[in-house]
């Protein structure tokens, strides 16, 4: 595969890849790699009633841990 990089971009990928001494390709793939995983993490349908009650169960145990703590319970 070919691919064609803006002048810019280009020149970041090779000053990044000097700095971590890496090859060119390695750089654009990671970030390549980054970005896709980035999206795809992005597109997840978050379920925000299951979200709201595991906070809620992390919290009334966290209660529970501390309410023991206090009255020397474990």
């Amino acid at each position: 595969m070919t691919i064609t990089l803006d002048p810019q971009v280009a020149q970041w990928a090779r000053e990044v890849a000097d700095h971590r001494q890496r090859s060119v390709s390695s750089v654009i793939n990671a970030a390549l790699r980054t970005a896709l995983v980035h999206d795809s993490l992005s597109a997840l349908i978050i379920d925000e009633q299951a979200e709201l009650a595991a906070a809620y169960e992390d919290i009334t145990l966290t209660q529970a841990a501390e309410d023991d703590d206090a009255h020397g319970t474990a």
